[in-house]
């Protein structure tokens, strides 16, 4: 009787101890979890606004182009100008 007895405290204080491990890796889990749910929320966040960032330089680059592809017709006008007032001077001699 008295093993008994033994074994049931035994089994109570192990079930116990179980018990109180498992709430404290669940509430760690549980930490863990609403950590990284934040941390994938400041990355989308953050994704977003790059991605936003990622935008407004090539909207500017594309300006940028159209402007350059305007001034390089400019010089290519002014360069045929120029070669043909060359070629009048040439001529007038």
């Amino acid at each position: 009787m008295p093993y008994r007895r033994f074994l049931q405290v035994t089994l109570l204080v192990l079930v116990a101890v179980i018990s109180w491990t498992l709430g404290n890796v669940h509430a760690y889990s549980t930490e863990v979890v609403s950590n990284l749910q934040r941390t994938r929320d400041a990355l989308l966040n953050q994704r977003s606004h790059l991605e936003s960032k990622a935008d407004e330089i090539k909207r500017k680059i594309d300006e940028y182009n159209r402007n350059l592809a305007i001034v390089n017709g400019y010089l290519r006008e002014t360069d045929n100008a120029l070669k043909d007032v060359e070629n009048a001077i040439r001529r007038a001699r």
